[in-house]
């Protein structure tokens, strides 16, 4: 058997109601989400509640409901459409529903009140997938499985190929559930790599990347949130790889060019900076905190394995401002790279620097040429990629004391973009305070 998929665009929205102090939230998992807010307003836990979500809903077998399929000859065509959107959804939300407890428990290792946890799937008109499978197939005769190749379409122009490996079978009803896990898992991927993991670089990442020998040591991982626990599994896991795509090498230069000013150079269990002078190499615990932060970064690039989807709190991080902007630039090129971004951000630096770049994205390529781009001391590796989709939230604190993850509008006329309100009002009252003590 032989199956071929064809996909059109699907966003997953996660909703929380009275998740911890947020009071609502319904975020859209795009190709970029940002968050901006005060400290301590969720948007970590809400980070954390999304990969443990993601993390749940991967491992989920979905039911092959609303599908239709006919039989022609040795070959089955199998349509997976509206009606299976609908039903996948409400068998997902019922699933999260009497689940959702439990889910939190794992995910954060301890209870959490949460109202209520649902998904949306948000499809337009042109959305459906189609699946061909015939009893000709490529087997892989020693393990007894079967690949199944798949073609990404987007209104009916194919846009990526990919394999998903299965059990081989003749059943059609075990082809159809195959079909449609395959189709689930491309959904919940985002960007259709259905073998690309999920990595959450924490606030704390430079102290853990430190220590993380000493927490499995010590059996104390039962005391961290799912999101750190993987994150340290990362590390210790942590190989070179020797045959990276272009994609992952273009990152990783970039951050050495750009950030660095160097390498990050792993050998053995030990992590050094090497600056490139007199080959002399740095052990990681005596280099800056800027380094620290960055590791991490360098690591998820050159990893073996592939990350689908990076989480980062709190990105600016020991940056100085001017390096704000260059790592503004890095996470425009991740997500043209096919990586899936998440994160949140304090520094209204930053904030200001990817709305700049969101800005230029909006008058598009006919209006920002190579003069311009020059001159901003960019390249056309810094536009974002057509079809990428932004959400930007900024979490704000209401009456209760709760927060709400409001989503931002992009203002194209005037071109404003994003108006972060929070950052204006900080802006404005340091403002008003040098004015009255210059008075």
């Amino acid at each position: 058997m032989q199956f071929f998929i064809w996909e059109g665009k699907v966003v997953f929205h996660l909703k929380v109601k009275n998740f911890g102090k947020i009071e609502y939230a319904d975020i859209s998992l795009s190709n970029f989400v940002v968050f901006v807010g005060n400290n301590n307003s969720g948007k970590t836990m809400m980070m954390q509640l999304i990969y443990g979500i993601r993390d749940e809903l991967m491992h989920l077998s979905v039911p092959a409901m609303g599908i239709d399929h006919s039989n022609l000859g040795d070959q089955y065509l199998i349509r997976i459409a509206d009606t299976w959107f609908k039903e996948v959804e409400i068998y997902v939300n019922t699933y999260l529903s009497e689940h959702k407890n439990q889910i939190i428990q794992n995910i954060f290792g301890v209870s959490v009140p949460v109202d209520n946890i649902r998904i949306e799937i948000e499809n337009d008109d042109m959305t459906y997938y189609v699946c061909s499978a015939s009893n000709t197939s490529y087997r892989n005769i020693n393990d007894h499985t079967m690949d199944i190749n798949i073609l990404q379409y987007r209104d009916r122009e194919n846009k990526s190929a990919f394999t998903k490996t299965i059990e081989a079978t003749n059943n059609t009803d075990d082809m159809i559930e195959d079909a449609v896990n395959a189709v689930w898992s491309i959904m919940i991927s985002g960007n259709s790599a259905c073998n690309a993991k999920q990595l959450f670089l924490p606030a704390s990442r430079a102290g853990l990347q430190m220590m993380y020998r000493y927490y499995f040591a010590e059996e104390i991982k039962g005391n961290l949130v799912l999101p750190i626990r993987d994150f340290l599994k990362f590390l210790q896991l942590y190989s070179y790889d020797e045959q990276m795509d272009c994609s992952k090498k273009d990152l990783l230069e970039f951050g050495q060019n750009y950030l660095l000013k160097g390498r990050i150079v792993q050998k053995g269990d030990e992590t050094f900076f090497d600056e490139g002078q007199d080959g002399m190499m740095i052990p990681l615990y005596v280099a800056s905190s800027m380094i620290h932060e960055l590791a991490p970064f360098m690591k998820a690039f050159s990893s073996t394995q592939q990350i689908g989807w990076l989480y980062c709190d709190e990105v600016e991080n020991s940056l100085h401002p001017l390096l704000q902007g260059e790592m503004a630039r890095w996470l425009i090129q991740m997500v043209n790279a096919g990586m899936c971004v998440l994160i949140s951000s304090h520094s209204d630096t930053m904030a200001s620097r990817l709305n700049n770049l969101f800005m230029l994205n909006y008058l598009g390529r006919e209006k920002v040429n190579y003069a311009m781009l020059k001159e901003l001391g960019l390249t056309e590796a810094d536009l974002l990629g057509k079809d990428i989709k932004v959400s930007v939230y900024e979490f704000r604190t209401v009456q209760n004391g709760k927060t709400v993850a409001e989503e931002l509008e992009f203002i194209g006329y005037p071109l404003i973009g994003y108006d972060f309100k929070l950052f204006g009002e900080n802006l404005d009252k340091l403002y008003e305070e040098a004015d009255r003590i210059t008075r």
